[in-house]
C-alpha cells in the first residue's frame, strides 16, 4: 500500500504542505481531515489557508526578472536584506538573488503578499530617505508615523450631522444650511481634503465679488466653519477638522470701513409716509408702527411672528436674530394694537405674508418703499431712519432710563438678565410711551409739514 501524499505541488510549482487532493478529485486537510469539494485549483488553496487560519495567501507574481542593470550599478533594492527577512519562507521556494552574470535580479516566481509587505514596510522604516531620493516621492523621508490615513470627512455627512443634532431655532439652522450648500456649489468640494488653500481663497474672493457688506461676508464664512466645527462635538475625525479650520483661517471678511450717521426720522417726515400709505398701501400702515414702536429694522419687523404678540397683555418680546441672540421687548400702542388686529391671519407663523402665505423679503420690498417716499415728498428718508426715530426719542425723553431705551433697541443691557426681561417686557413701557408721545400728532395724522 502508497503512502498517502502529504502535500499538494500547484501547477505554478508552489508546493502547499498539509494540503492533498485525493483521486476522487475531493481536497484533504491533513491536520484535521477534513475535505472539501473545490473545482478550480487557485480557490482550494485560499481556502486551505483559511480553514487551517494561516496567512492570508493571496500571492502576487512578481516575475522571473525584477530588474535590470550594469554591475558597476547601485543596487535598487537590497534583495540580501529581504532574503533574510523571509526565513523560514525559503523552503516554500521563495529566494531572491543576482544572476550569475550580475546583470539581472532574479526572484522566486511567487512572493506571498503579506510578506511583501511586511519587509516593503520594514525598509521603509529603515531607509526613508533613499527611498524617498529613489523613487522621487520626497514625503516619504517626513514620514514619522505609518498609521493608516482615514478616509478624509464627506462634506454631505457633516452637513447632515449639523441638521440632525444642532440645537438652534429651525430658522437659523435653514439659513446656515443654505450658505453650506452654496458653499459646496462653489467650490465643488465633495471632502475636506478637496478645500485646499487654493479652493479656500477662490471661494472667498467669489463671495466678496458677490457681497459688498463686511457683516453678510462674516456670517457667510462663519456659517461655514460652525458647521464643519460642530461635526467635532459629535466625534467626527478632530485632526481633519483642526487641519481644515486652519487652511480657513484665510476666509476673512473686509474690514467695515462704512462710516454711519444716525439720521432719526422726524415726526414731520413720519406723519407724511403714514398719510401716503393709508391712502394707497394700506398694508405698510402696520409695518411703519411695527418698525417705530418695536425699535425695528425693517428685515426684523417682517419677521415677527404671531407668537411674539400678546395683545391681552399689550406686550411684545421676542429674541432678536443676532449674535448673542438678545432680548427685544416692547409695550404696544393702542393705534399698533388696531392695525395688528385688522391684518387677515393665514397658517404662517408670519405676521406680514405674501399673497402665498409666505413671509416678506426686505430686498423684495424696496420699489415699494421707493414709491412711498417719494409720493410722500421725503425721497431721502431711508427705513433704518424709523428705528433711529424710535431710539432717539426714547433715549431724550426726560425720565427715561437709559437701559430701558437700550433695552428697546435690543443692544445688550449689563445687570439686565434676559429672563428677566422675558418675563417682564412690560418694564420697557415709559421708553415705548416717550417715542408715542414724540410721534402723537404724526401718528394721529394731524402732522403734514
Amino acid at each position: 500500500m502508497s503512502r498517502r501524499a502529504q502535500h499538494y505541488k500547484t501547477k505554478m510549482e508552489q508546493v502547499i504542505v498539509g494540503l492533498a487532493k485525493d483521486t476522487d478529485g475531493r481536497w484533504r486537510v491533513m491536520a484535521t481531515g477534513q475535505r472539501f469539494v473545490e473545482a478550480d485549483e487557485r480557490k482550494a488553496v485560499e481556502k486551505f489557508y483559511t480553514m487551517t487560519g494561516q496567512i492570508n495567501p493571496r500571492q502576487t507574481f512578481v516575475g522571473e526578472t525584477v530588474g535590470v542593470q550594469e554591475k558597476d550599478e547601485e543596487p535598487k533594492w537590497d534583495c540580501e536584506a529581504m532574503d533574510r527577512s523571509m526565513g523560514e519562507q525559503r523552503e516554500t521556494g521563495v529566494r531572491f538573488s543576482w544572476d550569475t552574470d550580475g546583470r539581472h535580479l532574479q526572484a522566486g516566481v511567487w512572493v506571498p503578499e503579506a510578506l511583501l509587505y511586511r519587509w516593503v514596510a520594514d525598509q521603509l522604516r529603515k531607509h526613508r530617505v533613499e527611498f524617498a531620493r529613489k523613487v522621487g516621492v520626497p514625503a516619504i523621508a517626513m514620514l514619522d508615523d505609518h498609521a493608516i490615513p482615514k478616509p478624509s470627512l464627506r462634506l454631505e455627512a457633516l452637513l447632515d450631522i449639523y441638521k440632525k443634532h444642532a440645537d438652534v431655532q429651525s430658522r437659523s439652522k435653514q439659513h446656515a444650511t443654505r450658505i453650506f450648500e452654496n458653499f459646496v456649489k462653489i467650490t465643488k468640494a465633495k471632502t475636506l481634503a478637496d478645500l485646499t488653500t487654493e479652493v479656500l481663497t477662490m471661494y472667498r474672493d467669489t463671495i466678496k465679488a458677490r457681497v459688498t457688506s463686511p457683516g453678510t461676508i462674516t456670517a457667510y464664512f462663519g456659517a461655514v466653519k460652525w458647521i464643519i466645527k460642530f461635526a467635532k462635538t459629535e466625534g467626527q475625525d478632530a485632526v481633519q477638522i483642526d487641519a481644515c479650520l486652519s487652511r480657513m483661517a484665510i476666509l476673512k471678511a473686509p474690514r467695515d470701513t462704512r462710516v454711519h450717521t444716525p439720521s432719526p426720522i422726524s415726526p414731520a417726515n413720519f406723519g407724511k409716509l403714514l398719510e401716503v400709505v393709508r391712502e394707497d398701501y394700506p398694508a405698510w400702515e402696520a409695518r411703519l408702527l411695527v418698525m417705530l414702536n418695536f425699535c425695528l429694522h425693517f428685515d426684523e419687523a417682517l419677521a415677527i411672528e404671531w407668537v411674539d404678540l400678546n395683545f391681552e397683555a399689550g406686550t411684545f418680546c421676542t429674541r432678536r436674530n443676532k449674535r448673542g441672540r438678545v432680548i427685544r421687548c416692547a409695550t404696544l400702542w393702542p393705534e399698533t394694537v388696531d392695525t395688528l388686529k385688522a391684518i387677515k391671519r393665514t397658517g404662517s407663523p408670519y405676521v406680514f405674508t405674501s399673497t402665498h402665505g409666505t413671509r416678506f423679503n426686505a430686498k423684495g420690498q424696496w420699489k415699494t418703499w421707493e414709491k412711498i417716499r417719494k409720493a410722500a415728498g421725503c425721497p431721502e428718508v431711508q427705513m433704518d431712519d424709523i428705528r433711529d426715530g424710535s431710539y432717539s426719542a426714547a433715549c431724550t425723553a426726560p425720565g427715561v432710563d437709559e437701559k430701558y431705551a437700550r433695552l428697546l433697541a435690543g443692544h445688550r443691557s449689563h445687570g439686565l438678565q434676559d429672563n428677566y426681561v422675558a418675563r417682564n417686557p412690560a418694564i420697557v413701557r415709559g421708553a415705548c410711551e416717550a417715542v408715542r408721545a414724540t410721534f402723537a400728532d404724526a401718528i394721529k395724522g394731524e402732522v403734514g409739514s
